[in-house]
């Protein structure tokens, strides 16, 4: 049990409504819902049924409430409490964006949450291709929502934090008018002698595009390099050559997934220094991320 999940009961009994509650938090109903259902399972009882009138309160679920009050009173002073010392220091983050963010319809919810949050002073990080993990050592970012692939040439090191957000499947992006664009599954060898598109020469992105080359000991006819996302994907559309993705890119930019194989997965991270971590702002925020996503699951937002 999270104190978030106590506070997000706490919201539910007063609307006596899931889908309320959730557009007064910010959240999606059904990750409203989700986090509800896992509280539930953990306490072994439903805290509320459904009657015409809406969702009410079980027995449990009052004597839940009425415990858990003033718990939420004590939190909320606390909270006020930090806030007015951060509010002091002028709170400023920098925060690194990286494309999964908007492919998962995640970005809304973000900017939502920083709406919210006046005290905060916060600048986007949206470079394309940009080394994340480098910029938070270089103390350039004070967090990053990126992916850091198992097979990165430069793993991360053990001052960075990475907490999992979202897990998608890696596939191959292709025009939608590519033949192969109705295949089920393309494996490494399938791209023998096929033009790819990639970031800027030494990027995160170039670098795992030639490690995954490398590894399965595949030779290309071109590359077409580039610091934007949308350009890349355009190329794509314009069947210029293929990339590789996430399965949420399908949608976003109007390509084609192909899954690769084998399976290979790679997860939105919650990136920042150890010592970041410390920053009751960072916390805070991490716990908002993971309240809206399944960090074992693909978790794409409606």
């Amino acid at each position: 049990m999270t104190i978030q999940q106590v506070l997000y009961v706490l919201e539910i009994a007063s609307r006596s409504s899931v889908s309320q509650a959730a557009q007064k938090l910010y959240l999606s109903q059904s990750a409203l819902s989700q986090q509800l259902r896992r509280l539930e399972e953990e306490l072994g009882y439903a805290l509320f049924s459904r009657t015409a009138n809406g969702l009410q309160l079980t027995p449990e679920g009052q004597r839940f409430c009425e415990q858990a009050e003033p718990v939420a009173d004590r939190w909320a002073e606390f909270c006020k409490a930090i806030q007015k010392k951060e509010k002091s220091q002028q709170i400023r983050l920098r925060l690194g964006v990286g494309s999964r963010v908007y492919s998962n319809n995640l970005f809304p919810k973000i900017a939502a949450y920083f709406q919210s949050k006046p005290e905060i002073e916060v600048t986007f990080v949206t470079e394309a291709g940009r080394d994340m993990a480098d910029a938070l050592r270089k103390g350039e970012l004070d967090l990053a929502l990126d992916r850091l692939p198992l097979d990165d040439p430069q793993p991360k090191s053990a001052e960075l934090s990475a907490t999992p957000l979202i897990r998608e499947r890696q596939c191959v992006l292709l025009s939608p008018t590519d033949p192969r664009a109705g295949y089920n599954s393309l494996a490494f060898r399938d791209l023998q002698n096929c033009t790819m598109i990639s970031g800027l020469e030494d990027s995160a992105e170039d670098r795992i595009m030639k490690n995954a080359l490398r590894k399965y000991h595949i030779s290309i006819k071109r590359v077409y390099r580039t610091d934007g996302i949308d350009t890349s994907m355009q190329l794509v559309r314009d069947g210029m050559g293929i990339a590789m993705g996430p399965a949420s890119f399908a949608d976003y930019f109007h390509v084609k997934a192909v899954p690769l194989e084998p399976e290979t997965w790679i997860s939105l991270q919650f990136i920042c220094l150890q010592s970041s971590l410390k920053r009751p702002v960072i916390q805070r925020f991490r716990d908002y991320l993971l309240s809206l996503c399944d960090p074992v699951n693909e978790s794409v937002f409606p």
